[in-house]
């Protein structure tokens, strides 16, 4: 589910080298990171950024400038996980040129984005793997490494930087055995916040009829979903925990207008897994006929969700719009029909497409239900909420 165009120099050496790192091995460049050729694409999708590079310069700078005693204290105050302003505060001794850069990179990330919330911070700097920690304890030195923009399949390696500036590249599927301190975004503050932006987009397209009318009714007909399990997906070593949403979409009660929901499921953060959330996925008074879909997604950084909230509604919009009057058929048309005209790199490392469930009904209860796309299998049961004031 996870595309990267080397360039020059380091696109000779990897092409030249991978092939024969092991997770013990890594390719070194005794080259200055100023010299090192960013090697991302360009090309930018809708709704979809590129923050590598502010990553690698983050890692490059972070490298020569924390002390490892530093980066130890750090990481164990807060969980193998800390934000950069944490560490540009407390951290003493810093140059005012590696404050600069860091700060700098942080109103790049935040801007692009598109989150204006005054003080906010998203960069973190995390262990790649919980037993790395004794090693760092140990006086082991760390390598500083960021994960690339596109898709995962077609990484050449993992670029990692050391105290002297040196280039290391890493494999993308073994563990190194030197310990590795990953560059990143909090991808749970960040997902937060950008679902946040999504609610809003589509509650100011929504249709006042689908408010609940408390003097009309005190109960409400939801669908709980019960249990959740997610197939094994192999991922590269340097991406974190998953987080996982869904988009609900079906048509609007009083409108011939698609109607979308997002629902976020911060427990969903391991493959293989089955989890058992009691969680109300669908309110069903908001979409006609007491049908819609669920679309699974899952974040990965890069994606502006202002703009992808947008995408969405246009999308959908357009689908309806194709279909004519919409009948009850048209869902299907309508989930599958967003999925298909998504940019092919939705299904990159951005936020990547999970897997779908079509015309899920108000009344019905599903046991052991399967995706379309056999990724994801769910147990949902209807409910109706009382006492609603």
């Amino acid at each position: 589910m996870r595309k990267n165009t080397a360039l020059g120099f380091v696109t000779l050496l990897a092409c030249s080298f991978m092939s024969n790192i092991t997770a013990a091995e890594t390719v070194t460049i005794n080259n200055s990171p100023s010299n090192v050729p960013a090697i991302h694409s360009k090309f930018v999708p809708p709704g979809f950024i590129k923050l590598a590079n502010e990553k690698r310069m983050m890692a490059s700078a972070a490298a020569r400038e924390i002390h490892p005693a530093d980066l130890v204290r750090q990481l164990k105050e807060n969980n193998g996980s800390v934000s950069v302003a944490n560490v540009l505060k407390d951290v003493k001794g810093l140059s005012s040129s590696f404050i600069n850069q860091a700060q700098s990179a942080e109103r790049s990330v935040l801007n692009k984005k598109g989150i204006r919330t005054k003080g906010e911070t998203l960069l973190e700097l995390r262990i790649a793997a919980p037993q790395m920690m004794s090693q760092l304890q140990e006086g082991v030195e760390p390598l500083y490494a960021y994960e690339p923009d596109g898709d995962e399949s077609s990484w050449q390696y993992i670029e990692a930087y050391d105290s002297n500036g040196g280039l290391h590249l890493l494999d993308v599927w073994n563990m190194p055995e030197q310990p590795v301190v990953v560059v990143d975004i909090n991808a749970k503050k960040d997902m937060q916040l950008g679902l946040a932006q999504m609610r809003e987009v589509f509650s100011r397209s929504a249709s006042k009829s689908i408010q609940i009318n408390k003097a009309q009714s005190d109960s409400i007909d939801v669908t709980i979903l019960d249990s959740i399990r997610l197939e094994d997906d192999e991922e590269p070593w340097i991406s974190g925990d998953a987080e996982v949403y869904a988009i609900v979409t079906g048509v609007d009660p009083s409108r011939d207008e698609p109607a979308l929901d997002i629902v976020d499921m911060p427990y969903l953060d391991e493959d293989g897994k089955t989890y058992y959330p009691n969680q109300v996925v669908v309110y069903w008074d908001r979409y006609r006929w007491g049908a819609a879909n669920i679309i699974l997604m899952e974040h990965d950084d890069n994606t502006n969700y202002q703009t992808l909230a947008q995408k969405l509604l246009t999308t959908a919009a357009e689908v309806l719009s194709a279909l004519g009057q919409p009948e009850i058929g048209a869902l299907v048309a309508l989930g599958s029909g967003i999925v298909e005209l998504m940019p092919e790199h939705w299904f990159s490392n951005d936020d990547d497409y999970l897997d779908s469930f079509y015309t899920l009904e108000k009344s019905m209860h599903y046991g052991n239900h399967m995706g379309v796309s056999g990724n994801a299998m769910t147990t949902m049961k209807p409910y109706t909420l009382n006492g609603i004031k």
